[in-house]
């Protein structure tokens, strides 16, 4: 597999394009959706932990632990590494008990 970077709309429009040649129910979706936008966030670690919020959350829950973990400066590897459990938990990025049986 070769690794390349999206860096333009151009390459999403390339991808789109051998998407819809090769998967008619792709090429119909786009002929509903129209172009792609193309949305680069930066790398890093943080990026990476913002993401995992994200999905297990809904986007309001995820801002708002997001904006906790940010005020705390708890979004590098290091910070989250040397801070315990509880402290996480009292973020909101880990779920008490009570939420994993709701």
């Amino acid at each position: 597999m070769t690794g390349r970077i999206i860096t333009s709309d151009a390459c999403v429009a390339e991808g789109v394009d051998w998407l819809c040649a090769h998967d008619p129910a792709m090429a119909r979706a786009y002929l509903e959706t129209g172009p792609l936008p193309l949305r680069r966030k930066p790398d890093g670690f943080a990026q990476l932990l913002s993401a995992i919020v994200s999905q297990q959350v809904s986007v309001a829950s995820a801002r708002a632990i997001w904006a906790r973990l940010e005020a705390a400066g708890l979004v590098s590897a290091d910070a989250v590494a040397a801070t315990s459990e509880e402290d996480l938990r009292a973020h909101g990025l880990i779920p008490t008990c009570a939420d994993q049986h709701s």
